[in-house]
């Protein structure tokens, strides 16, 4: 009994030298993969370039003033094949759980469609399928992973702190990310949208790190509105504005919005609350959407000299609100239908979910329901307080 005892310690110390991380990876054996970009490339092959990390140059203290990044390029037909054949041009091992954005070239995405990237990303094991997705407009997808910036200094993680904070400080971003892409794409009823990205100045300016000395900086990236897709294959483009307009109609919580409060100028709202419902259903053959938005919000800033402490001012106001509201989303909406017909704001899904029988008649053809359907849109806006002086000095002006 006292042997087996013995025999039975020594097995359980063997089994606890042996634990460990199966999968343990030494960080000075990896480079920690940030962001990439797909291009375009010669017959059937595409070219995928990979932004790694340069630590060192991320840390104050051991900062040299080099690259924060380090990007390499490779020509392929696989995603697979080109992720594990980059060491032919770098010394380690590369690590992708930290990548925070996939660019895609405007013309691959058009002509090509972006499937056959995204099904090996999405099965993956390497990858986090929170990155963002976003579309490369009027520059190289390249381009817009090499423009540096002084304060993210890592191209592909400026670009994706930069659409989260529009997004919580504006609204007029989607969730690009590679989860709500394939839900999107693979939903009755909804096509996918996501934010596209371009480059303000020149491109070849901004890959050097010495520019980032200048107070103008001679390239950044900037937010180019949404990117709309048939299926998987990019169709086309809506202004930052339009953007804002369709994320409304999807549910947005948090912006500032103007609009005009007389000849002297305009008002601007913050919005710290806002929902949308929609109520679908068919009436005979036509199809009936109800968009209702429910807004409430500050004066956060007056041109006009109407006095904020008066309940005359919030009527007229919240009423100025209500119309441009139902006005500029009416027409997002008309303008969609009328240069790329297909539903990206999602009315089928939700016709899927209200009335399922009605949808199911029509669910392989909804795009064309959707070009014919009734669309309403109503506005509810609540102003809660003023935000700002009660009296402003430009009423004491025309005194």
């Amino acid at each position: 009994m006292k042997n087996r005892c013995i025999a039975l310690f020594f097995l359980l110390l063997l089994l606890l030298s042996l634990a460990g991380c199966w999968d343990r990876r030494e960080l000075n054996n990896i480079t920690i993969v940030s962001g990439m970009a797909i291009e375009q490339g010669k017959d059937e092959t595409f070219t995928l370039t990979v932004e790694a990390i340069n630590a060192s140059e991320l840390n104050p203290a051991l900062s040299e003033g080099l690259t924060p990044t380090i990007t390499f390029t490779l020509n392929g037909v696989t995603m697979g094949e080109l992720l594990n054949k980059m060491n032919v041009g770098g010394t380690r091992e590369l690590n992708f759980s930290h990548a925070r954005t996939l660019v895609i070239d405007e013309k691959l995405a058009r002509e090509e469609g972006v499937s056959r990237f995204l099904q090996f990303l999405e099965k993956s094991g390497q990858f986090r399928n929170d990155f963002q997705i976003v579309i490369a407009k009027d520059v190289s997808a390249k381009d817009l992973i090499t423009t540096t910036y002084p304060i993210q200094k890592v191209p592909s993680m400026k670009m994706f702190q930069q659409f989260e904070t529009l997004r919580e400080q504006w609204g007029g971003v989607p969730e690009s990310t590679l989860t709500e892409f394939v839900l999107s794409l693979t939903s009755p009823g909804k096509h996918p949208i996501v934010a596209a990205a371009t480059i303000e100045g020149d491109p070849q300016e901004g890959k050097d790190v010495n520019d980032n000395t200048q107070l103008e900086l001679p390239a950044i990236i900037s937010y180019g509105g949404l990117a709309l897709f048939k299926k998987d294959r990019l169709i086309g483009y809506l202004s930052v504005e339009e953007a804002r307009n369709v994320m409304w109609i999807r549910d947005l919580n948090q912006t500032t919005v103007a609009a005009p409060c007389g000849k002297e100028g305009y008002f601007a709202l913050r919005v710290f609350n806002s929902h949308t419902t929609i109520d679908t259903k068919y009436e005979g053959e036509t199809p009936k959407v109800e968009i209702k938005l429910v807004v409430e919000g500050d004066v956060f800033d007056n041109q006009c000299a109407r006095p904020l402490d008066s309940t005359d001012t919030y009527i007229s106001y919240e009423e100025a609100m209500e119309d441009h509201l139902e006005s500029k989303l009416t027409k997002t909406i008309k303008t969609v239908k009328e240069n790329y017909g297909i539903d990206i704001f999602g009315f089928g899904e939700k016709m899927s979910k209200q009335h399922y029988k009605n949808f199911k008649e029509h669910k392989e053809n909804w795009d064309e329901q959707f070009m014919k359907a009734d669309i309403t849109v109503e506005a509810s806006v609540y102003i809660r307080r003023d935000g700002m002086r009660t009296k402003s000095f430009i009423e004491q002006l025309d005194d």
